[in-house]
């Protein structure tokens, strides 16, 4: 009798030792879940911070970055230096900005979505009565240029040097842009905020022609 009175307190005593082990282990799994569930929305959270941080950035970038248009000799690979470029950002004005090119064969304008800092005012000598040297323009989703010759981009050459050419600015800010090439075998790898324009001089004929 006693002996199955010892026997029936150990089972009592194992089946509580047990069923505490079970809870504490329940506890610990929650406790665990609790802090993965925890870990996820802190991470959550930590990200649509960065994606929110990087969209104010890359806004702020490309309405504030300067584009590079510059002129390549399609022929010979080298810079068209020391002449003019003319751009027209968005569709508001009606007169084109006329920017000088530099040894390199580099002209350049910086877009801004401030009122205030819009200058078009610091006139450049080389380019006529529109000619302004580093002009900030207001940001606007596309622009034109015109380069003065003819352009590369196609085997079709009449009056081409007339011809404007639209551009994405997203597009040039964020990847650069560089045009056809069927004048000769010269290319160029555009870096973000760079228009590169293949163009050749015009022949005695096509100046008539003008």
């Amino acid at each position: 009798m006693l002996r199955h009175f010892a026997l029936w307190m150990r089972k009592l005593s194992l089946c509580q030792t047990g069923s505490r082990i079970s809870k504490a282990a329940d506890r610990l799994s929650m406790t665990r879940s609790g802090k993965e569930h925890i870990r996820f929305l802190t991470g959550l959270y930590v990200l649509s911070m960065l994606v929110l941080l990087v969209f104010v950035l890359s806004g702020t970038a490309l309405r504030a970055q300067t584009i590079e248009i510059k002129l390549v000799n399609g022929r010979t690979g080298r810079p068209m230096s020391d002449t003019c470029v003319n751009v027209w950002v968005g569709s508001e004005r009606k007169e084109a900005i006329a920017i000088a090119t530099d040894e390199n064969g580099t002209a350049r304008l910086r877009l801004t979505d401030k009122d205030g800092e819009i200058d078009t005012h610091n006139r450049g000598k080389g380019c006529g009565d529109f000619g302004v040297i580093n002009p900030v323009v207001k940001y606007s989703e596309s622009l034109r240029i015109n380069a003065g010759f003819v352009s590369c981009q196609s085997r079709r050459t009449d009056y081409s040097w007339l011809a404007m050419t639209n551009f994405s600015t997203e597009e040039i800010l964020q990847h650069g842009v560089a045009t056809a090439n069927t004048c000769g075998k010269a290319t160029a790898s555009p870096k973000p905020g760079e228009v590169i324009l293949f163009v050749r001089p015009l022949t005695w004929w096509e100046k008539l022609k003008q």
